[in-house]
């Protein structure tokens, strides 16, 4: 079996609290032969420092790239892309620093992405401290602009324990050949963060590029911890980047309707919630997402 070189890129953002379990299971791996790139957002906590201090101790080298502000999640990965990249490696791991590895992690995502002939390889994902499912992938539904997960938050009792051709799927975890940044390019930085990976996955659908789900690799991940689930950012980023990625794939025709099924659902939601300053944050990623 090769030993190919993996460039593992993960950006940095209110990251502080996670790294040391990020750090120690990157450490544990049996799969060596990878170097891993730590692209600080100009993290208002001790996110940098806490990284170089776990580095230190750790066998594989790390490299980082220091911003002057929060340039997203997207241009982070990019900047982590061609660095890898110029380091003739053969493999980009994109991976958030909230998940937790097995010791084998690695390599077994590694040896299915060979097996399966993959251009693009993710593991089943549980929600941290768990059996739960919180990813393997699924498909786009395109009446909403959402991905529709296979098994989400279901028991894992051995149901998804097979190799499995996908659609799309989230870049919390995903390894990928270099090749494939040649055929689709890099993230689309206009998203700044979230639906980039979505959009990623997406154009290399349509290039022709082979997604698969590795079963037997597996991963914990600790959700949200960056930007929490409900929070002002969370929400327009997710309205806003849902219009545009709609807009950016489908026909003239299609982006009225999921215009407007986002904005009478907003309005719905926000009325529930009785939260007027969400309400106006949404009308404005709204417009956003319009004119982006």
């Amino acid at each position: 079996m090769k030993n190919e070189k993996i460039g593992i890129v993960t950006v940095l953002y209110k990251s502080e609290t996670v790294l040391e379990d990020f750090f120690r299971t990157l450490n544990e791996q049996s799969y060596k032969n990878f170097i891993l790139y730590v692209i600080d957002n100009k993290s208002p906590d001790n996110s940098l420092d806490k990284s170089k201090e776990f580095a230190k101790s750790a066998w594989f080298e790390t490299k980082f790239i220091e911003n002057d502000d929060n340039y997203g999640v997207a241009k982070g990965n990019n900047q982590g892309i061609e660095a890898a990249l110029k380091d003739s490696c053969d493999y980009v791991l994109l991976s958030n620093n909230d998940v937790v590895l097995k010791p084998d992690t690695i390599k077994k995502l590694y040896d299915g992405l060979i097996e399966n002939n993959a251009d693009m390889v993710v593991p089943k994902i549980y929600f941290y401290g768990t059996n739960k499912i919180w990813n393997i992938g699924g498909k786009i539904t395109w009446y909403n602009g959402t991905i529709k997960s296979f098994g989400y938050k279901k028991e894992d009792k051995g149901q998804f324990d097979k190799h499995i051709k996908i659609d799309s799927a989230a870049t919390c975890f995903m390894l990928i050949k270099k090749k494939v940044f040649s055929i689709v390019g890099l993230m689309d930085e206009k998203y700044f963060v979230y639906y980039d990976d979505l959009d990623f996955v997406y154009r290399a659908m349509q290039k022709g590029q082979k997604l698969v789900y590795i079963y037997n690799s597996t991963l914990e991940h600790k959700e949200s911890t960056s930007s929490g689930v409900t929070s002002d950012f969370s929400v327009f980023y997710n309205i806003r980047n849902r219009i545009y990625f709609a807009k950016k794939h489908r026909r003239f025709s299609y982006f009225f309707y999921i215009e407007n099924l986002l904005y009478h659902y907003s309005i719905r939601w926000l009325k529930m919630n009785k939260n007027r300053r969400q309400w106006r944050l949404m009308l404005k990623a709204i417009h956003e997402g319009v004119v982006l």
